[in-house]
């Protein structure tokens, strides 16, 4: 999905709540600070992995250091599996990204898994209207705020980072 040129991200990508922000601090650190942020945030990390080291160990090839942190938080999750007849656990855990975009500039990404729920016709019928679909909402996204709240206060949050090029 390409972001419009005439809107700011947050705009642009609103559909499917997505956050980003940028960390200026080597890969390791960021990935730490975004697990520390998530984790003050009520959430776990059940699921952790780096698609970059697996491309490198299976084809050799390169790529910006990238992990993928799965962030679950149980109350919002149970909502969700009870809402979608457990089709969405096929999407669990949420997951954040932390992706090296400079030598010292880590770009953190995060889609919302029920906004994406939605997207793809797996939220009920009508979301806007459940009680309980918009209980799971405002769980996963106050704790997503505080952590990036908690990201963007940290002293090594970027001003004016660059986004990540597709080169």
């Amino acid at each position: 999905m390409l972001a419009d040129s005439d809107s700011t991200f947050e705009e642009s990508f609103a559909d499917i709540g997505a956050r980003e922000t940028y960390l200026e601090t080597d890969h390791e650190d960021a990935v730490e600070r975004v697990q520390t942020a998530f984790t003050d945030a009520g959430f776990g990390t059940p699921t952790e992995f780096s698609p970059s080291e697996n491309i490198r160990e299976h084809t050799g090839e390169e790529l910006p250091a990238t992990r993928v942190i799965g962030i679950g938080n149980p109350h919002a999750g149970k909502i969700i599996a009870e809402q979608t007849h457990g089709d969405a656990a096929t999407l669990f855990p949420c997951n954040v990204i932390v992706q090296q975009v400079g030598e010292e500039t880590q770009r953190v990404y995060y889609v919302s898994l029920p906004k994406v729920l939605e997207q793809v016709g797996l939220a009920p019928d009508d979301p806007e209207s459940s009680v309980a679909w918009q209980k799971a909402l405002d769980i996963a996204g106050s704790g997503v705020a505080e952590a990036f709240e908690a990201l963007n206060a940290s002293e090594v949050a970027a001003t004016g980072a660059p986004a990540p090029t597709d080169d």
